[in-house]
């Protein structure tokens, strides 16, 4: 005898304040059907944002809060099993899931402000047996806001290339700065990214031959020479911080004074403004031996050494504010979900709970006390996750 003989229509049921949630489509097919679409993926978000970890945690934490649970949604056969979870995340198809992120956003921040989105790559260690299986997470992330714009899936880090225009296209960035690693520092996106009104900041590598020696021998004679006879028209800035065991001297310096690059290698970058430089000087307390780094980056936007100096130490934000994070709440990292749109799919998850943490601004206290709280205060839930009541 089939499981559900009267034919129920178990593809919605998603409660009121989840309704940007309802643009993905069910993917089951077939009649052996015992749980509503939306419940499940109700039940998913609202485990997460209490700190689950897991497929099997999400239907302890089902079980433990099915009381709760029952107050937004029917659950007419209860809670599902892990299983049933899991084939579900399966089934889903990450690109349409990963809208719900950009339509989630809509409601917490129907204007972002302007400000920097990073663009960087996170590899899900725990989703592959060799590195060619893990799966690689590419993000935009508001730096300001500490909330994660959108998401694009590719299967090892030199992938990011393609990726990172097709990640753009999901967002309005008109007005924004966005910025990438070396590896996404291509004239095709600069252009892409100017030709939508945004600026770009890149950071220049060997990858760059002739750019990046045309920056480094610029920088290195103006730094050898007085300004003046250097004919480097140049700005300066220096910050001089003291952190576990170390005092780290940061001087940042810009240029808009291009005239002396060659031409044919400048025309290549629309719009190339500013030329940065970041040396990072870096005096160990302990052992009394200094470190030194010199970055270079390339920007459409004129600003000031010091604006160029928070940029840029924002764009390092999605490594400590979001990867990091991610690792450390949901252990992402050591994620043993394997299948490759459950990787995907659970990954989407954990950066929707994160942005609820994140939006919920009331509360000053850190992440994990967040999640705390929504596991043991409903009221507090309910407010996490925008339901009435």
């Amino acid at each position: 005898m089939p499981v559900n003989p009267a034919k129920i229509d178990y593809s919605g049921g998603f409660p009121i304040g989840f309704e940007h949630f309802v643009i993905i489509e069910d993917p089951r097919t077939g009649g052996n059907k015992k749980h509503h679409f939306g419940e499940m993926i109700f039940l998913a978000v609202s485990a997460l944002v209490c700190g689950v970890q897991s497929f099997t945690g999400i239907i302890e934490f089902g079980q433990i809060h099915q009381k709760w649970l029952k107050k937004w949604v029917s659950l007419p056969n209860g809670i599902p099993v892990t299983q049933t979870m899991i084939n579900l995340f399966s089934l889903l198809d990450p690109k349409e899931f990963s809208q719900c992120l950009i339509a989630h956003l809509k409601d917490v921040h129907p204007e972002l402000a302007k400000q920097l989105i990073a663009v960087d790559g996170k590899t899900i260690r725990g989703s592959g047996k060799t590195n060619l299986e893990q799966q690689h997470c590419l993000s935009a992330y508001a730096a300001e806001t500490g909330l994660t714009l959108g998401v694009e899936f590719v299967l090892r880090k030199s992938n990011e290339i393609p990726a990172i225009p097709k990640l753009l296209e999901q967002l309005k960035i008109e007005g924004h700065m966005i910025s990438v690693d070396a590896m996404g520092t291509q004239t095709a996106i600069a252009a892409n990214i100017r030709e939508r009104k945004a600026d770009y900041l890149m950071a220049v590598k060997g990858n760059q031959g002739s750019l990046h020696k045309e920056i480094v021998d610029q920088f290195h004679f103006a730094a050898s020479q007085s300004v003046k006879q250097s004919g480097l028209s140049w700005e300066s800035h220096e910050q001089v911080e003291k952190a576990n065991g170390r005092v780290t001297t940061r001087r940042t310096a810009v240029t808009q004074e291009l005239s002396w690059m060659i031409p044919s290698i400048r025309k290549r970058w629309k719009d190339l403004t500013t030329l940065i430089m970041i040396e990072s000087e870096s005096y160990s307390l302990a052992d009394k031996k200094t470190t030194k780094q010199m970055r270079f980056y390339i920007s459409s936007r004129a600003s000031s050494a010091k604006e160029f100096s928070v940029l840029i130490r924002q764009h390092w934000s999605i490594e400590n504010s979001c990867h990091w994070v991610l690792d450390t709440l949901y252990r992402e990292d050591h994620s043993q979900v394997r299948l490759a749109n459950a990787v995907k799919n659970f990954a989407i998850l954990r950066r929707v709970a994160h942005n609820l943490l994140k939006a919920e601004t009331t509360n000053k206290k850190s992440l994990p006390m967040k999640q705390m709280k929504a596991m043991v205060n409903e009221t507090y839930r309910n407010k996490l996750l925008s339901l009435a009541g």
